[in-house]
């Protein structure tokens, strides 16, 4: 059994959820109790935290973190999930220019009201809104004030689609922005993927994989 009290930055796999992460990391380890700090969506990959034991104590402070995402969007379509995994529910045939983006996405820095998207863990009347929109009842979120401390683009992927970083408070959705962006430029966006680099003060350098894990070659930051 595992019986240190700390955190491990775990690089979480695209294609796997947060909480099936735990879960085997939890069968691995064996500790008495484990979590994570701050969802990250099973087509995201990147920095997870995970507590362990007394590290679970921690789990409020560092869900109110700051993050920082890369993503790649893409302009002329937006599915119902508002990334690759939803139905296209809108799209137009507009061409999208390198400086036509960095000129817009100039303005996404700073304090917004952000509507959440349909498919997301907000809570309505105690159930999650993607619980919801998956059964067909209409969803009515309210918009919540976040902060964007940096909207970059890095450069252009492939013809209207590009590589974005942002880093913003905790409660950010990256897909949001993504949504905001493309009706600045009079178009549809959809994120293509997206990968989180930091939470608070750890990063991706910090971080390890499940395989790490297994074979014991991981940093633990004990509390």
């Amino acid at each position: 059994m595992f019986d240190k009290n700390g955190i491990i930055v775990l690089n979480k796999p695209t294609g796997m959820s947060s909480s099936l992460a735990v879960q085997i990391v939890k069968r691995i380890l064996k500790p008495s109790k484990i979590g994570h700090m701050g969802t990250l969506d099973p087509l995201g990959s990147g920095v997870l935290l995970l507590g362990l034991n007394k590290g679970t104590k921690l789990f409020d402070d560092y869900l109110k973190k700051d993050k920082t995402y890369r993503a790649i969007f893409y302009f002329g379509k937006e599915t119902d999930t508002l990334d690759s995994e939803g139905e296209v529910v809108n799209k137009n045939d507009v061409i999208i220019s390198l400086e036509q983006v960095k000129k817009v996405a100039e303005n996404f820095v700073g304090d917004f009201e952000q509507l959440p998207p349909k498919y997301s863990a907000k809570k309505i009347n105690g159930k999650k809104s993607y619980e919801l929109a998956r059964q067909g009842k209409e969803v009515e979120l309210k918009t919540r004030k976040v902060s964007i401390y940096k909207c970059e683009v890095l450069h252009q992927v492939i013809p209207n689609a590009f590589m974005f970083e942002i880093s913003c408070s905790s409660g950010t959705y990256i897909r949001s922005i993504c949504r905001d962006i493309a009706y600045k430029l009079s178009t549809y966006g959809t994120m293509l993927a997206i990968i989180r680099t930091r939470c608070g003060s750890f990063s991706l350098k910090d971080s390890c994989t499940i395989e790490d894990i297994k074979n014991n070659k991981f940093n633990f930051f004990e509390i």
